[in-house]
């Protein structure tokens, strides 16, 4: 094995990816009014949910939850959930 990198190769770390800090957070709670359970994925604008989700929608442009990316959150009906948003 040599010390020489070659074009294209991928170097490993030893742990995981660090992820990026966000520049403010926010904790909300949102509560599902529509008859079917819904699902919001990491990078769907918060702001673009359905309306069958009720939560204050005021100064969420550009917020997303804060969970790893291709992970979503479920929201069943009727019942409350607390979610972290973030902004980038």
């Amino acid at each position: 094995m040599s010390d020489v990198n070659r074009p294209g190769e991928t170097i490993v770390g030893s742990g995981p990816a660090p992820a990026a800090e966000p520049e403010r957070t926010r904790t909300i709670t949102i509560i599902n009014r529509g008859r079917f359970d819904a699902y919001l994925t990491s990078h769907f604008p918060i702001a673009r949910a359905s309306a069958a989700l009720e939560f204050p929608r005021e100064g969420l442009e550009g917020a997303r939850l804060h969970v790893p990316a291709g992970a979503s959150v479920r929201i069943p009906v009727g019942e409350p959930v607390s979610v972290e948003l973030m902004w980038d």
